[in-house]
């Protein structure tokens, strides 16, 4: 093709058609810059087709993550339930039982659990390691960034505060009357964790009115996180559904 353009070139200037000559050159010119601009449009094209499958390679990542945290969040919920529960069941059996039994053991199990919620990443931080604004959707992008950089923190925070009063006062406590077992096979186990505690601790126990109040601070402490983390679970619902909006309208 190159070959061809230099031959017409060759004959009309051997012709002196200097007129044909610039019209040809102008000619060549335009077909040239069209040329390029065809290609630029083709390349923007396939750059757009790149970013728009990223875009969705990464939501689909994020959303894929968001369903793994959402399966734990409504577990740690239902474990926190527990030991709500556990708190009142214990509270009633110190103050009208007089020997200790299976239901004790089993109630007063749960006393030592601490949910630790572990978010999934990997797609957030594919994210972040390229560019966020790939994202086009502004309010879905600032949504997955506040629950990621905002709402995960802080409710790691509520964790932490849970989790150093467990050390500093509860697990302590707890220790002072009951010998802890672990036998996932034990059919008086929580998720394998059993305590067990003599007629002599109990007795003890009964008229401990420091450890009634330890039952009270290990609801309020639980309430709060059991709380902070429904609000959790409530993000993570309303953002997977805005990314199944927004893929569903690519």
């Amino acid at each position: 093709m190159i070959k061809f353009f230099r031959r017409i070139r060759q004959r009309l200037l051997s012709e002196n058609k200097l007129s044909k000559y610039l019209v040809y050159a102008v000619g060549e010119i335009i077909l040239v810059v069209i040329g390029i601009l065809i290609a630029l449009q083709i390349n923007n094209a396939n750059e757009q087709r790149k970013e728009n499958e990223f875009e969705l390679k990464i939501l689909k990542e994020i959303r894929s993550n968001l369903q793994t945290d959402l399966e734990e969040i409504l577990e740690d919920i239902g474990l926190m339930e527990d030991i709500n529960n556990a708190c009142s069941v214990v509270k009633n059996y110190i103050l009208t039982q007089d020997e200790p039994n299976d239901t004790l053991s089993y109630y007063s199990a749960q006393l030592r659990v601490t949910p630790h919620f572990s978010p999934i990443v990997g797609g957030y931080d594919l994210l972040k390691s390229g560019d966020v604004g790939i994202i086009k959707n502004d309010s879905l992008r600032k949504e997955i960034s506040y629950l990621y950089d905002m709402l995960y923190p802080y409710y790691k925070t509520y964790e932490e505060e849970r989790s150093r009063f467990h050390i500093l006062h509860s697990e302590h406590k707890l220790l002072e009357y009951f010998s802890m077992k672990f036998d996932i096979k034990q059919n008086i186990s929580y998720y394998g964790l059993f305590f067990e505690i003599s007629q002599e601790d109990f007795t003890k126990l009964k008229t401990d009115t420091q450890f009634l109040k330890l039952l009270s601070a290990i609801s309020f402490e639980n309430n709060a996180t059991l709380d902070r983390a429904k609000r959790i679970e409530q993000s993570i619902q309303t953002l997977i559904e805005n990314i199944n909006s927004e893929l569903k309208s690519d």
